[in-house]
């Protein structure tokens, strides 16, 4: 069975003065360089798994992601499996060590993983698996999928739960250091968007650096978070 690491994200760069991303050592904030080592059983081949678009920004993302690993933790072939390459995707999964769900508009990462069937794919792995902030939040059954964009928390046809990889029935919001006076379509993220919407189902608020280890069907979190249920958050 994989090991699922759920991440907010991976500190993956950092910005100059001109806001171009440098970078850099991801480090082992909570221990987290330390428990990709333990869970990594080859360093060969690192997948990064896009969200479908072939943009400059999926682009940019993805180089950015391979020169980190390649000075925090380095790997002999780097590949992305995206629109370009997916015809090739049951070939490219079954030879990864490690999987990288990247981050991006959940909705968006969502659509492609199931028009690859990138489930029944992971079967056919033993990748160590690890997912950032949207790809974290798709390794879900079912999947809480929160507007993040003007104008979806307004759409009367924006779907919030999708169908997602089915590591787990935890459902993370990401980044929630960031929320606090978050304003989306003139409503307060927190208050009148994710508290509401607690009442149904319960989310687990990770911040950076925070991170979830899937293994043997336990959950084990490292770093700060907290329980948002029933209107309330813990």
């Amino acid at each position: 069975m994989n090991t699922v690491i759920l991440t907010s994200c991976l500190d993956l760069y950092e910005k100059d003065k001109n806001g171009n991303k440098i970078p850099h050592n991801f480090g082992n904030e909570n221990g987290i360089l330390d428990c990709l080592k333990k869970e990594l059983k080859n360093n060969n081949n690192f997948l990064f798994v896009a969200r479908g678009l072939d943009d400059e920004r999926t682009w940019q993302y993805y180089e950015n992601t391979c020169k980190s690993f390649e000075i925090t933790l380095p790997f002999k072939t780097y590949n992305i499996l995206n629109n370009s390459t997916k015809s090739h995707a049951k070939e490219l999964v079954k030879n990864a060590d490690l999987i990288f769900l990247c981050g991006g508009h959940l909705p968006t990462q969502n659509k492609f993983f199931n028009d690859i069937n990138l489930k029944d794919l992971l079967k056919n792995t033993n990748a160590l698996i690890v997912g950032g902030s949207a790809g974290s939040m798709n390794c879900a059954d079912i999947v809480y999928c929160p507007p993040e964009i003007e104008g979806e928390s307004n759409n009367p046809h924006f779907k919030k739960y999708l169908k997602g990889l089915g590591f787990t029935k935890t459902n993370i919001l990401p980044h929630f250091q960031d929320f606090k006076d978050f304003v989306l379509d003139g409503k307060n993220y927190l208050n009148d968007i994710i508290l509401p919407d607690s009442y149904k189902t319960k989310i687990v608020a990770i911040n950076d650096g925070t991170y979830i280890v899937i293994k043997n069907g336990k959950e084990k979190i490292f770093g700060e978070y907290y329980i948002i249920e029933n209107g309330t958050i813990k």
